[in-house]
């Protein structure tokens, strides 16, 4: 009697199988979600954010997926505290194969309105929480031969306007991270350096961001899903790249400013400013002050899958349901 070919789709195969991850920014958005998928593809985690509430939960979720997470409070613009919460990491761990440097912050607004400590806290927890993290890592991603990731921004390309201590931070952080990976190089490392460049991602940051002015910002369009970054992150784990833009109108704006610098100047002047102010009330003191992350990779915003980016990263993963 001829057996019927079963019509249940096999599970794809996990490709980080006991790979040891340490993820920043683990508690809501981008790192939320990243945490997940990352778990869905056999990482055991450890999970660094502020917020316990949010870690928390982000651990259910890896455990969930049948893997082992670990939950570290810390605060990544402290750098003893990130220092000590990155080797406690690996020694729960034991090792660390990808380090995943996701945690951000910002202030919002006009620079003249904004305050001092509002500029210089975002500065601290973008570039240099993420350098000290860094820092802290290398001597074990030196011995499993393993990989950096990071959540830079197109922000490090393109002068967003009302993100000016981010972009700042951002630009740093980009030339920093090149200028490492040239380092690795000529001392015959094999740790690998991987950037994702974002375009704008609907997490709840739009929430949650500390403004300098009476209201919330919201983001431009196009807008793409959490989800969309997370995914390129394990792509980039499975088979690192230098540097990855993701979403096709992060790549435009790029491109505009590099070709067409009078007109993409012209567009950020004017869409750039009125369509990232909303007219919600501002969140008092904001995410720069207090601890934010829910375990939420989504915020209030919609957001959308990028082809470009599945393209990009030769996946059909980045285009199905999460």
């Amino acid at each position: 009697m001829r057996r019927h070919a079963s019509t249940v789709s096999a599970a794809p195969p996990m490709r980080l199988t006991g790979r040891r991850v340490v993820l920043t920014g683990a508690s809501g958005g981008i790192g939320a979600q990243a945490a997940r998928l990352f778990a869905r593809e056999g990482a055991d985690i450890a999970l660094l954010a502020r917020s316990e509430h949010g870690l928390h939960a982000a651990r259910q979720a890896v455990e969930a997926e049948g893997r082992t997470g670990h939950a570290i409070a810390v605060d990544v613009g402290d750098r003893l505290s990130i220092e000590a919460a990155v080797n406690e990491a690996a020694d729960r761990l034991g090792g660390i194969d990808v380090f995943v440097s996701n945690a951000g912050s910002a202030g919002w607004g006009p620079f003249e309105k904004m305050t001092p400590e509002d500029f210089d806290r975002t500065v601290e927890v973008n570039f240099t929480g993420a350098v000290n993290a860094i820092r802290a890592a290398l001597p074990h991603l030196h011995a499993s031969g393993g990989t950096i990731l990071a959540t830079v921004s197109v922000a490090g390309k393109v002068p967003v306007p009302l993100l000016s201590p981010y972009v700042a931070a951002k630009h740093a952080l980009r030339g920093f991270l090149g200028a490492l990976r040239i380092e690795l190089r000529n001392q015959g490392s094999n740790v690998r350096v991987c950037m994702l460049h974002p375009g704008p991602i609907a997490t709840p940051y739009y929430d949650n961001a500390t403004s300098a002015i009476d209201v919330q910002p919201q983001p431009l369009r196009s807008t793409y899903r959490p989800e969309v970054v997370a995914q390129a992150l394990v792509e980039c784990a499975v088979r690192p790249r230098a540097e990855v833009t993701v979403g096709g109108s992060a790549v435009a704006l790029s491109l505009a400013m590099t070709f067409a610098r009078p007109l993409s100047d012209l567009i950020l002047a004017t869409y750039g400013v009125w369509g990232a102010t909303s007219k919600r009330e501002a969140k008092r003191p904001g995410m720069l002050w207090e601890a934010s992350g829910t375990g939420n990779a989504r915020g209030t915003h919609g957001g959308r899958r990028s082809a470009w980016t599945a393209l990009r990263l030769r996946t059909a993963r980045l285009l199905r349901s999460s």
